[in-house]
């Protein structure tokens, strides 16, 4: 996370992180055009969310996201498996505020899961010293495959039970194995940290995020990047598998493309009317994107005050 060119964040308190993680949510939920997702200019392929219900969504997660924090300052990285616990109760907690104010409506299920794992393992690591991206991510795997473990586990004997009620996610798990949110934490976010957080850091460095529309393109070029890469299950599951296909050889191109900004946001745009006829969204990308926002927000490579 932070490194020798940036600033130290181990004296980051609990609620500094909250208040950073909630910035990425409301970064990334205002970010525009985004193709198929709720931002600015509508609702994208939703019918049942704005950008309001995302705003009184990250706004009811705010406490949770500091209790993630204060969670792994207090229990450290010595136990991956009882942080992974202790976060995943406070989780419980956290969405059902987020169903409460969003009136049962899903709009960071999964943001909320990534975001657990990747406060509580910033908060351990900078308990005991300055924390950075590889050990914070390789905790945030460590963690990530206890609570996998666990819910495949939880899963096969709902599956035994005949129990009503999976989520979206739960039954491509069944059905075609992806793993989704859980298999990208297991991994440690590999597109978050080999190819997201990386280019960030990059386009900072050339001058590429010193203003507010600097950021803006940064940002919808690195989701681009999340689209491509992503075998994102939201997608899938309003499209099917040959949906997602199409969609990242789509984002594939327009990333090697590297297109002016200006002809970027209009093919954006273009796509997101596309993603919107087909009733396509490509959510697991969004949550990438935000996660990886943060962690820019906590290096000092991106200043929050550039990003709502």
């Amino acid at each position: 996370m932070a490194s020798s060119s940036t600033r130290s964040n181990n004296q980051m308190s609990a609620h500094e992180l909250g208040r950073i993680a909630r910035t990425a949510l409301l970064a990334e939920a205002q970010l525009t055009p985004k193709p198929g997702l709720v931002d600015a200019r509508g609702n994208g392929a939703h019918t049942d969310m704005d950008l309001a219900t995302f705003q009184a969504s990250a706004a009811a997660l705010e406490p949770f996201l500091v209790e993630y924090a204060a969670a792994g300052m207090g229990l450290g990285a010595g136990s991956p498996a009882a942080l992974a616990e202790e976060l995943r109760m406070i989780g419980i907690r956290a969405e059902a505020a987020m169903f409460q104010a969003t009136g049962g409506v899903n709009t960071h299920k999964g943001a909320n899961f990534g975001f657990a794992l990747a406060l509580g393992a910033v908060g351990a690591l900078g308990a005991v010293g300055e924390p950075n991206a590889t050990d914070a991510f390789a905790l945030v795997s460590r963690m990530g495959e206890t609570l996998l473990s666990h819910d495949v586990r939880d899963l096969r004997r709902r599956e035994r039970l005949g129990t009503h009620g999976l989520s979206h996610g739960e039954r491509l798990m069944l059905q075609h194995g992806m793993q989704g949110a859980r298999g990208e934490a297991a991994r440690g976010y590999p597109i978050a940290r080999k190819t997201l957080v990386p280019y960030l850091r990059e386009r900072a460095k050339s001058g590429c995020c010193a203003t507010k529309q600097d950021v803006r393109v940064t940002l919808l070029r690195a989701l681009v990047k999340a689209m491509a890469a992503l075998e994102d299950t939201n997608v899938v599951h309003r499209g099917g598998k040959q949906a997602l296909a199409l969609h990242r050889a789509r984002c594939t191109a327009l990333d090697a493309a590297e297109l002016p900004d200006s002809k970027l946001i209009d093919e954006l745009e273009r796509y997101d009317a596309e993603l919107i006829r087909q009733n396509v969204s490509p959510g697991g990308a969004a949550d990438l994107l935000s996660l990886s926002a943060f962690f820019a927000m906590v290096e000092g490579v991106i200043d929050p005050a550039l990003l709502v």
